[in-house]
C-alpha cells in the first residue's frame, strides 16, 4: 500500500449541503465558541482564584492533574451515552454543565467545597469535548471536505475572547471573576439554548445498530495520532498552566501581561484553524502537521530563550501557530476510522486530549518546584513536540481506512 501523502481526494460530485447541514454548522460554531470563551476564562483566572482559596502551589499541581483525568472518564462516558441519547442531546446538557461548574467556581468559598466542583467540570468538560468533535467529523463527511478546521479555530476565538475578558477584569480586580462568570453564565445559556436544536441529529443515536458492530476500528493506525494529539495537547496545557508563572517570576512581566499569554497564544492558533482547512485539502494532512511541528518547536525554544517579556509572548504566538491544526487534523483522522459514525474512534482520542494535557499542566510547575531553573524548563515541551513531526505519517488518508470484520 503506498504511503505517500495526498490531499483529500475531490468527489466528482459534491454532496448537496442544504439548509439543515448549514444551520447545523452555525451550531457547532457556537458550541465551539462557547467551550473555547469557557475555558480561556477558567485557566486565564487559575492564579486569582488560588490566591483567593489560599491554594499552595503543590496543590495546585495536583489539582491540575486530577482534572484532565475526570475528563477523560467524561469523554469515554460520552461515547457510551451517544449510542443512547444521540450526540446532539449530550452536548446541550453537558454544555449547560460545564458553565454551571464555571459560575460555581466563582462564587466558591473554600477549596474543600471547590473539590466537588472541579468534579463536574471536569465530567462535563470531557462530555463537550467529545461531543463537539463528533458533530464535526459527522459535518465535514456530509460536506465532502474540509471544513474540521473552522470549527476548532471558533474555538480558539472564543477561547481568546474569555482569556481577553479575564486579562481585563484582573486589570481593574484581580477577585472580580466570580462576576465575570455570572455574566457569562447569562449571556451564554440562553445562546446555546436557542441554537442547541439545530445540531445534527441522527448521529450517535442510529449506530448501535447490527450493521455498526460489524466495524472494526483499526487501532494500530490510530496509535499515531493519539500520540499526536496528546503531544499537542502537552504543549497547549504547559502554556496555560506555566506561561504565566514563567513570565511573571523568571521575566518579572506586569499582571496584565502574564494573565494574557493565553490570549496571546489563543490568537494565531486561530489564524491557524480557519486558514487550514484550505491549506489542507491543497497539501495534505502530513505536510501541514509536519510544517506546524516544526512552528512549534521553535515557539518554545524562542520562549526559553526570551530576554524580557515581549519576546516571550512572542513566542508563545509561535506555538499556537504550530499547535493550531493538530487537533482537528486528528478528529478528522478519526473520523475517517469510523464511517458508521459510532463515536467510538473520537470518543476514545479525546481521551488522549487528557493524557496530553495531564503530562503537560503539571510538568513544569513540578519541575520548577523541584528547582530546575526556568528557562531549560522550556526544552521539555519543545523536545516533545517534535514528536509530532514524526507521527505525522497518522494524517495520510491511505492508512486511516475502516476494516470491515
Amino acid at each position: 500500500m503506498a504511503t505517500t501523502d495526498t490531499p483529500a481526494s475531490k468527489p466528482e460530485a459534491r454532496p448537496v449541503v442544504d439548509s439543515v447541514l448549514r444551520r447545523a454548522r452555525g451550531a457547532t460554531f457556537v458550541a465551539f465558541g462557547a467551550q473555547g470563551f469557557a475555558f480561556g476564562a477558567l485557566t486565564s483566572e487559575v492564579a486569582n482564584i488560588q490566591s483567593k482559596l489560599k491554594i499552595d502551589d503543590g496543590t495546585l499541581s495536583i489539582l491540575l492533574a486530577v482534572v484532565p483525568v475526570i475528563a477523560g472518564f467524561g469523554s469515554v462516558l460520552a461515547g457510551v451515552l451517544v449510542g443512547r441519547y444521540s450526540t446532539s442531546v449530550v452536548l446541550r446538557y453537558s454544555q449547560v454543565l460545564v458553565l454551571v461548574a464555571i459560575l460555581l467556581a466563582g462564587y466558591t468559598p473554600s477549596f474543600v467545597v471547590m473539590l466537588p466542583v472541579l468534579a463536574l467540570f471536569g465530567l462535563a468538560l470531557g462530555g463537550v469535548d467529545a461531543t463537539t468533535n463528533m458533530q464535526a467529523v459527522a459535518l465535514q463527511k456530509r460536506y465532502g471536505r474540509s471544513i474540521i478546521l473552522a470549527f476548532h479555530g471558533a474555538w480558539a476565538l472564543g477561547a481568546f475572547a474569555g482569556s481577553a475578558a479575564a486579562s481585563l477584569t484582573a486589570r481593574f480586580d484581580g477577585k472580580a471573576y466570580s462576576s465575570l462568570y455570572l455574566v457569562s453564565f447569562i449571556v451564554i445559556v440562553p445562546i446555546l439554548l436557542a441554537f442547541g436544536p439545530r445540531l445534527l441529529r441522527g448521529i450517535g443515536d442510529e449506530t448501535l445498530s447490527a450493521e455498526s458492530k460489524t466495524i472494526k476500528i483499526p487501532w494500530k493506525p490510530m496509535g499515531a495520532i493519539c500520540a499526536v494529539i496528546a503531544m499537542a495537547y502537552l504543549g497547549d496545557s504547559t502554556v496555560s498552566s506555566a506561561g504565566g508563572v514563567y513570565m511573571e517570576k523568571e521575566l518579572l512581566a506586569h499582571g496584565w501581561q502574564y494573565t494574557a499569554v493565553y490570549a496571546v497564544y489563543s490568537v494565531p492558533l486561530m489564524i491557524g484553524r480557519f486558514s487550514g482547512d484550505k491549506l489542507t485539502d491543497r497539501f495534505g494532512g502530513v505536510l501541514i502537521a509536519r510544517v506546524a511541528a516544526v512552528c512549534a518547536v521553535l515557539g518554545f525554544i524562542v520562549v526559553g530563550t526570551a530576554p524580557d517579556a515581549w519576546a516571550a509572548l512572542a513566542g508563545f504566538a509561535i506555538v499556537g501557530l504550530g499547535i493550531s491544526v493538530m487537533a482537528p487534523l486528528t478528529f478528522a483522522a478519526a473520523g475517517r476510522l469510523d464511517p458508521h459514525e459510532t463515536g467510538l474512534a473520537v470518543a476514545r482520542l479525546n481521551v488522549f486530549n487528557y493524557v496530553g494535557f495531564l503530562l503537560g499542566a503539571p510538568l513544569l510547575t513540578s519541575l520548577w518546584q523541584g528547582g530546575l531553573p526556568y528557562r531549560p524548563g522550556w526544552i521539555i515541551p519543545g523536545g516533545l513536540a517534535s514528536l509530532m513531526f514524526v507521527f505525522a505519517y497518522g494524517f495520510d488518508e491511505n492508512r486511516t481506512a475502516a476494516v470491515e470484520a
